[in-house]
């Protein structure tokens, strides 16, 4: 389907005789006596007002518009004027309002304007899957981005960012857009102070008096790593975790902070880093400079920084024990002759009552009404029917229902058996299998430590998985299967996209078009979180404020408590649930069981009760 650029309302220019009109409007005087005394026939036929309906649709729109913008200027006035045009009933605020805003100019938008005043339903819809609700925010939103700002964004393609751009062009009295752009990625660039900063991988090389010196802690017995200098070293370190993915982009994060550090703050190696340079380090994590922070950017991009905003104390305490247990690394493997940071202490926090959220667990009938047949999932699944492997663009009218389709199959999946986002990601067709004499279905999923467990699924999720592959065009019935279980249905443009999932896996058949590659686990975590945005944002969902509250809140991990804590309450035995949750003490897994918290209860019952 092809796209429109069509993006913006149409806008009226509102004239001292149109409010002078609203007020008789909102007086109750009849649309006749109106047209009559205000206007003159050419007056209404310019105006496109030739029937007394059109003409008080021109009132009506602008009373609305009005309120919507009082709604940002003047958040205690909107519903007095709302109320006033419901009720006929005037106030002095109201009326005053009405005079004071007769000559200002309607067409002119401002900043704080909400999206809905200015551009069309579809535009808003899909701007406000992105929390952008207002001018402001999206011209930030413009900037932060850069050029290619659109593609994040649903339904917004080329046609229609170059349309608000435009749109941005037509009202200077917003302020210049300042639109970067695309940069390409860079290679390996030397490092020579704080305005040029490098994410580790793009480091040729640091400070010459703090790269190629020999550091005043280095080892002098042999050394076991062939590090020719300190981010060799590092690079060693990090080469451990090869295949733990989130392990890995922690700790390389926590450690290029440091590496910058001591060559553009410190001017020294670390390598010749002591107690003194470790003290000094955790001051500067209390308090960032401001050079040292940005938006967020690519790693390949030039705007990238190391923070995105001050640190809390708890990331300042995973920090150090970050860089110590690598320095305790570096000494074991004879690189460093001691480790400075056991002389330090960690930052003090506050202590957690739990160590796991599992507050963040969505409430048993929150759940229930999300996951039941006929639930809050299935009623925003029927939008559209399966497409049967058809290539389907981001444009395409059905995207909504099969996108719906494979978030609920991801959400169930999670929902019913505790697992976690990069397991979904891992498990394959050929890994699930229904248990004889059961009304059940088992997965075998790799998980943390390279273990393998076994967790069960009930027929409601195998429903909801056949679904998505019916729009995948593959065949669930396929045990052998070597696909992915949940994998995109929605492809881009974009040729490495395009590559990845038109291309089937080698001995599998190529379908209809969809290759089944797997997800990565942040772009399944868009997928989730984009979903519960937008049930939550759905005014003809049955939700309460509280519940539309948690799921603009929740985040795929939710899922994983929510099966903890609700097989907990149903009294599964914790060692079965700590073998299906995979974690690797029962004191983890008693957490969910809260045993402390229902004793607390009682013993503080029967206190109060005494």
């Amino acid at each position: 389907m092809a796209q429109t650029a069509s993006i913006a309302r149409r806008t009226f220019r509102y004239t001292r005789v149109d409010f002078t009109a609203l007020r008789a409007r909102l007086n109750n005087i009849p649309l006749t006596h109106i047209a009559n005394l205000y206007y003159t026939e050419d007056m209404l036929e310019e105006l496109g007002c030739t029937t007394f309906e059109a003409l008080g649709k021109r009132l009506t729109d602008l009373c609305q518009q009005l309120v919507r913008r009082l709604e940002t200027k003047n958040p205690a006035l909107a519903p007095i004027l709302a109320t006033s045009y419901k009720t006929n009933s005037w106030s002095k605020s109201a009326i005053d309002y009405l005079v004071q805003v007769a000559d200002s100019n309607m067409t002119m938008a401002l900043i704080a304007d909400k999206l809905d005043m200015w551009f069309k339903p579809r535009v808003v819809r899909a701007l406000r899957m992105e929390k952008i609700k207002t001018i402001e925010q999206l011209k930030a939103y413009i900037e932060q981005r850069g050029e290619s700002w659109y593609r994040a964004v649903p339904r917004i393609g080329v046609k229609k960012a170059q349309a608000i751009q435009n749109w941005f062009a037509k009202h200077p009295q917003l302020g210049p857009l300042k639109v970067s752009p695309d940069e390409p990625s860079r290679h390996l660039i030397a490092v020579t102070g704080v305005e040029l900063l490098a994410p580790l991988e793009h480091i040729a090389s640091l400070p010459a008096d703090t790269y190629r010196l020999h550091g005043r802690n280095r080892c002098e017995s042999f050394c076991l790593i062939s590090a020719r200098n300190d981010l060799d070293a590092l690079k060693a370190y990090l080469y451990k975790f090869r295949g733990q993915d989130k392990t890995l982009k922690a700790y390389r994060k926590e450690l290029e902070r440091f590496l910058l550090w001591c060559s553009l703050e410190q001017k020294t190696q670390l390598s010749s880093v002591l107690t003194d340079e470790c003290e000094a380090y955790k001051d500067f994590l209390a308090n960032i400079p401001a050079h040292w922070i940005g938006t967020w950017a690519p790693r390949h991009s030039h705007r990238w920084k190391p923070f995105n905003g001050q640190l809390a104390p708890t990331s300042q305490r995973y920090a150090v024990q970050v860089i110590r247990a690598c320095f305790e690394w570096l000494v074991k493997v004879r690189y460093l002759g001691g480790n400075p940071w056991v002389t330090v202490a960690d930052p003090s926090v506050a202590q957690k009552e739990t160590s796991i959220e599992i507050e963040k667990a969505l409430p048993v009938e929150l759940w229930t009404e999300l996951s039941k047949p006929g639930g809050l999932l299935d009623a925003v699944c029927d939008q559209s029917a399966p497409i049967a492997g058809e290539r389907v663009g981001p444009k395409d009218e059905r995207v909504a229902g099969v996108q719906y389709r494979l978030a609920r199959a991801a959400i169930l999946l999670m929902g019913f058996s505790g697992l976690r986002r990069e397991e979904v990601c891992r498990a394959l067709r050929r890994d699930v299998r229904p248990v004889p004499g059961k009304p059940l279905w088992e997965l075998k999923t790799l998980g943390k430590r390279n273990k393998w467990r076994t967790v069960f699924l009930p027929p409601r999720v195998i429903d909801v998985l056949q679904a998505h592959w019916a729009d995948r065009g593959h065949d669930f019935e396929d045990s052998a299967s070597g696909l992915a279980l949940v994998s995109p249905v929605v492809l881009s443009n974009a040729q490495s996209a395009l590559a990845k999932h038109l291309t089937a896996p080698e001995g599998e058949a190529q379908g209809l078009g969809l290759a089944g590659a797997p997800f990565t686990p942040d772009a399944l975590y868009q997928v989730v979180t984009k979903t519960l945005r937008a049930l939550a944002q759905n005014a003809q969902l049955a939700l309460t404020t509280e519940q539309r509250d948690l799921l603009l809140k929740a985040a795929p991990h939710a899922f994983r408590h929510t099966f903890g804590t609700h097989a907990a309450a149903k009294k599964m035995p914790i060692d079965v649930l700590q073998r299906i949750m995979g974690h690797a003490s029962i004191q983890t897994t008693s957490i969910y069981v809260q045993a402390e918290r229902v004793r607390m209860l009682e013993e503080s019952s029967k206190f109060f009760a005494d």
